[in-house]
C-alpha cells in the first residue's frame, strides 16, 4: 500500500511536472510589413493643401538644423506641359498654433512629368510642424 501511494505520488508530481514545463504553442508569426521608400517618404494627410491643378507632392523630408525645422517637398508635374505653380508653408508650434505669420506665395515652373525638390526652412525655432499650400498661379 505504502508502494503504491509512493508511486501514485511521484507519478503526480511527474505530470505535474510536465504540465508546467510544458512549452506554449507556437503562434503563427505576423507577415512582415515592408513600406516602400515612396510610401515611407509620402506627406501625411491633412500636411499638403493644394488647388494647383496636376502638381502632386511625391515626397518630404524634415529635420532640424540650428533648432530651425528644416523641410525638403518633392514635386511632381504629372502634366504632360508645363504648369506655374505657387507655394507657402505654415509653420506650426507644438500646439497646432501658427509658429511665424505666413510667408509670401513662391513661385515655381515645373515642365511636363518633371520633379523637383523645394527646400524651406521654418524662420522660428518654435516651430516643430508644417503645413504646405500649393495654388496654380
Amino acid at each position: 500500500m505504502k508502494n503504491l501511494l509512493r508511486l501514485s505520488l511521484v507519478g503526480a508530481c511527474a505530470l505535474f511536472t510536465l504540465l508546467a514545463c510544458q512549452t506554449p504553442a507556437p503562434t503563427q508569426a505576423q507577415p512582415e510589413q515592408v513600406m516602400t521608400l515612396e510610401e515611407f517618404f509620402a506627406p501625411a494627410s491633412g500636411k499638403v493643401q493644394s488647388t494647383a491643378d496636376s502638381i502632386v507632392v511625391t515626397g518630404v523630408r524634415t529635420k532640424f538644423v540650428k533648432n530651425h525645422l528644416k523641410a525638403d517637398f518633392k514635386l511632381l508635374n504629372s502634366r504632360g506641359r508645363r504648369n506655374v505653380v505657387n507655394y507657402r508653408v505654415q509653420w506650426l508650434d507644438k500646439d497646432g498654433m501658427m509658429a511665424s505669420p505666413y510667408a509670401n506665395w513662391s513661385t515655381i515652373s515645373l515642365e511636363g512629368q518633371q520633379e523637383t525638390i523645394v527646400t524651406v526652412m521654418s524662420p522660428d525655432t518654435h516651430a516643430v510642424d508644417y503645413r504646405l499650400e500649393l495654388q496654380n498661379n
